[in-house]
């Protein structure tokens, strides 16, 4: 076979023998498996196929080789279906009987190819061959003389085909006016299907009868069978959950039958099968007692599919005149929750629970879209239950014994720390209709286990899981609330914090807490000593330093009277090392914060003793050679820096967003006396000047000190300027040692922050130069190992036309070489780099009036549009189709003249850009484009139906989901 293999290339026929050879190489010989797998693609689609399928079929085959046979049935029946004549289809139709016959008894992924093939003639034949095949098939196979096969075989087969041919109508790439011919005439058979599940939907058929028969019901429910239609046969659905074999797909099938869009416009029938899904309860129970947890998974599906799918029923039924409807619809929801509190652990004593939760957003959600009057008048009915729901959550959420945790595997551990996640999510919904009831209900609970009886040890499990829901609804608590929480914070002292887990939910909870705190600031003497309390505890520490990092942030107008004990506390946890790396930059933002609010002299005076050990620290690492060993402890010390000077603003409330105050040059006046930040810097910069020349060659490095820069210029804003300067020279000079996009990105919040300053015009002259100049460089060696940095280059030379385009305009460089690497950016794999060449290009276009650009144009406009259109035509993503369409919009609109001249020479080369586009298409669509070259959002449609066309996709229901995510 290896012959057969290696000499594909040179073009090995396509005979029986030869592809069954490459089959049974591609299974056994690994050596040669894509070589192979490569041949046998192209085998499968050769006209040879149509002869070689039936031989792979033969009987003495291997099941691998038929298998193979039978796909190429498959892919040449429903892909290629215009190579057979008319007069061939019956012979087609009845050997692919034969065969299907043959294969009854197995194996069954043969027989299901082959059924799927059947069922593509079938769609590719009705109406006009094959009238009517459902009722056909039916028929043929009712004949004992027709089909030899037992009667439990007949009605697998039959089954089995009829399954697939609904599945196939939606797998299918059909054009629109060819799908809804193809449901019309399916429609038609419906009335044949059911009767036929009727009858053999009995408890007298043999179980794989019944299994066969629930999987065509479900894939014809799929398809859309009227819901009212079929009340009997859902019936026997419910029956076959009692029996085990069948219990799966009598779940699959439920699922589907409820979850099926067209199910919420009979909420009579929902009703009328309430007594059956209540059933589900019994169910749930027995399996519960037998630790059956698969069983408790299946019922949990069914019923969260009439849940979700159902809300406005069952809401409306809660407030239904009829007793027993109420009565019904009440018992359901208490079914649901009979679900999400399944008893064990999640993951590993159920996985079911997790499944109701959407069900408790969705429900929520829907309530509070009631109007007013109907919405009070619920809430005495759901918030009992939300309450309960809310009693559920508290067991669920809660952590096992340290024992049975620490037996769980990383994994596992990672499942519940999700579902933890999703109940806190839950328990967001359900303080949306609770309010404070729910803050009641926690804080009674609470206080219930501190102040109960001494003699009973106090599980930590269970208080960890109050703070736990206290933090996840946090964000909904009203600023003025005033009673649980204070009370809350009021226990703090009296919890016995004896687990660390415990220690950190509180804390976590803490920090949730910070933005109510700002108006309740008496409340931060209860908060703050076990904050600080945590800052020494390595194994508490995260979530401490994120406490304290949110408490500071909320709370800057309080924190004086706790600075002290705030700075000598992180003091000491950064000399005691038993921080991480990401704890330690954490709490430097931290000291920055809180240093904010003191003059100048105390910041610096309150600053020293922390900040200096690690000044010295920088200076002797900075000494070294560089090395691995070195290098992390760097990188931390410019990451405490880069923090500390991100939060050490000294004017915070003049401020807004600072990186967008960056871009958008917010004037503000230069500030009068020292700023820390910059003092800092200057005392800095010999250091961070030996720093970049020791380190030009590690990305990391650079990039670090970008970060530092780029923090501090969006703390000093203007302040900033007496450092442009010497930045601007460094930036240069680690753009032309270590390309890095970092340094662009930075360059443009500097050329945007000076560039109306006369003072640094040469400086950003001199800047902007360079990076044009190494960039250019890129583009003639291997760009596409900087497409982040062509990326940031483009979006920075964008950034400059919009806001000072003279830079631009009248740069010392060659704005056509930049013209021309922005078309090669149009053509990289990224999407982000393409759409950032296509903005640049798009705003440099614009300036038609300028003698530059339109000497641009002319050189190299033609380049452009052949770009444009070859990727337009198939050689770039369609998801990047609107960016090339907005770049072919300005180029029609602002230089016409040129654009008729080379859409003529477009329209006349043959096969461009597509082969599957004619010259009348062509000319077409240059037409439409230049007839709307005023009107971006149709240019848009224009050519997203272009590239359609192009790539052989126009008509089809795919290419119409592609167009509406484009």
């Amino acid at each position: 076979m290896a012959s057969v293999a290696s000499s594909s290339a040179v073009g090995t026929e396509f005979t029986s023998a030869n592809v069954e050879k490459a089959v049974c190489d591609f299974y056994c010989n690994a050596c040669v498996h894509h070589e192979v797998h490569m041949w046998l693609t192209v085998a499968q689609v050769s006209p040879q196929a149509w002869t070689f399928s039936w031989d792979l079929l033969a009987p003495e085959k291997d099941v691998q080789v038929q298998f193979f046979g039978a796909s190429c049935l498959l892919v040449k029946i429903s892909k290629y279906w215009n190579e057979i004549p008319v007069d061939h289809y019956n012979a087609l139709r009845t050997q692919l009987l034969e065969k299907i016959v043959h294969f009854a008894q197995g194996p069954k992924i043969v027989l299901t190819r082959l059924c799927i093939a059947l069922s593509s003639l079938a769609l590719n034949t009705m109406p006009d061959f094959w009238k009517d095949p459902v009722h056909s098939l039916i028929n043929t196979f009712q004949q004992e003389t027709s089909i030899n096969l037992d009667s439990t075989l007949r009605c697998t087969v039959l089954l089995e085909l009829l399954t697939v041919l609904p599945e196939e109508f939606f797998s299918s790439n059909l054009a629109q006016n060819r799908r809804a011919q193809l449901r019309n005439e399916l429609t038609k058979a419906l009335p044949h299907i059911l009767l036929l599940l009727e009858n053999l939907m009995s408890p007298n058929s043999p179980a794989a009868v019944y299994d066969a028969s629930l999987k065509c019901f479900s894939s014809w429910v799929q398809f859309g069978i009227v819901l009212n239609e079929s009340e009997s046969i859902i019936l026997h659905v419910f029956a076959s959950l009692q029996n085990p074999l069948l219990f799966d797909t009598a779940v699959d099938t439920l699922v589907n039958i409820f979850s099926h869009p067209d199910a919420q416009r009979f909420p009579y029938t929902i009703h009328k099968l309430m007594p059956v899904l209540l059933q589900l309860r019994d169910i749930l129970n027995k399996a519960i007692e037998k630790f059956d947890m698969d069983t408790c998974q299946g019922v949990t599906q069914v019923v969260v599919a009439v849940a979700e799918n159902h809300i406005k029923m069952l809401i409306d039924g809660t407030l239904s005149p009829e007793e027993e409807k109420k009565l019904q619809t009440l018992s359901f929801i208490e079914l649901i929750l009979s679900c999400t509190s399944v008893p064990g652990y999640f993951p590993m004593d159920e996985v079911c629970s997790n499944m109701t939760f959407t069900f408790w957003y969705i429900l929520q959600d829907a309530l509070l879209e009631q109007d007013k009057e109907k919405y009070y008048s619920l809430l005495p009915i759901f918030q009992p239950i939300y309450l309960k729901l809310i009693e559920h959550l508290l067991i669920k959420v809660q952590f096992p014994t340290d024992e049975v945790y620490d037996d769980w595997d990383d994994d596992e551990k990672e499942q519940f720390r999700c579902y933890r996640q999703d109940i806190g999510d839950t328990m967001m919904y359900a303080y949306g209709i609770l309010k404070e009831p729910l803050l009641g209900y926690m804080y009674s609970a609470l206080s219930g286990i501190i102040n109960g009886s001494k003699e009973v040890e106090i599980r930590w499990q269970l208080m960890e899981a109050i703070f736990f829901l206290f933090s996840s609804v946090a964000e909904g608590i009203d600023i003025e609330e005033n009673l649980f929480l204070p009370s809350l914070l009021d226990l703090l002292p009296r919890v016995p914090f004896n687990n660390i887990k415990f220690l950190s939910t509180a804390l976590y909870m803490i920090g949730s807490l910070g933005e109510w705190m700002n108006s309740h600031p008496e409340c931060l003497a209860k908060v703050i000593p076990l904050i600080l309390q945590g800052l020494r505890n390595s194994e508490v520490a995260t979530a401490a330093t994120l406490a304290l990092k949110d408490i500071t942030r909320e709370n800057m107008d309080h924190i004086y009277p706790y600075l002290q004990q705030i700075l000598q506390a992180s003091q000491s946890s950064l000399q005691s090392g038993v921080l991480k790396s990401r704890e330690v930059v954490r709490l430097m933002s931290c000291i920055g914060q809180v240093l904010s609010i003191l003059p100048f002299e105390e910041i610096m005076q309150n600053l020293s003793p922390i900040l200096s050990p690690h000044l010295q620290e920088l200076q002797q690492l900075v000494s070294e050679e560089p090395s691995p060993s070195v290098k992390a402890p760097l990188l931390l010390k410019l990451n405490m820096l880069s923090w500390l000077f991100a939060t050490l603003d000294t004017e915070r409330e003049t401020r807004g967003n600072q990186e967008n105050m960056v871009l958008e040059k917010k004037q503000k006046p230069r500030s009068q006396g020292p700023k820390p930040v910059f003092v800092l810097l200057q005392e800095i910069a010999p250091t961070l000047q030996t720093l970049v020349t020791k380190w030009i060659s590690d990305p990391s490095v650079v990039e670090a000190v970008c970060e530092l820069f780029k923090r501090t210029l969006q703390t000093l804003m203007d302040d900033f300027a007496p450092l442009a300067k010497d930045v601007s020279q460094l930036l240069s000079q680690m753009y032309q040692t270590v390309p890095h996009v970092s340094i662009v990105d930075l360059t443009k919040q500097l050329i945007i922050m000076f560039h109306a300053d006369s003072r640094f015009a040469p400086v950003v002259q001199v800047l902007l130069g360079s990076v044009v100049s190494k960039t250019l460089q890129l583009f003639q060696s291997d760009v596409q190992m900087y497409t982040d940095v062509v990326e940031g280059f483009m979006t920075l030379m964008s950034q400059i036309l919009k806001k000072t385009k003279h830079l631009i305009l009248n740069g010392s460089f060659n704005l056509s070489e930049v013209f021309q690497a922005a078309v090669i950016g149009m053509s990289m794999a990224e999407s982000h780099t393409v759409k950032a060449s296509c903005l640049f290009l798009a705003e440099l276009l614009a300036q038609s009036s300028v003698p530059a650009v339109k000497e641009i144009v002319v050189a190299n406009g033609q380049v452009l549009l052949d770009r444009i259109l070859r990727s337009i035509g198939g050689e770039a993503p369609r998801m990047v189709t609107e960016h090339l369409a907005d770049v072919l919009f300005v180029l029609s609109k602002h230089h016409s003249e040129y654009v008729r001249t080379w859409f003529h020479e477009f329209v006349e080369k043959e096969g461009y850009p597509s082969v599957r586009v004619t010259k009348t298409d062509k000319e077409n669509f240059t037409k439409a484009i230049l007839r709307e070259r005023g009107n971006k959002r149709k240019l848009r449609e224009l050519v997203k139906e272009f590239t359609l066309l192009c790539r052989g996709l126009l008509g089809t229901e795919y290419a119409a989901q592609m167009v509406a995510m484009m």
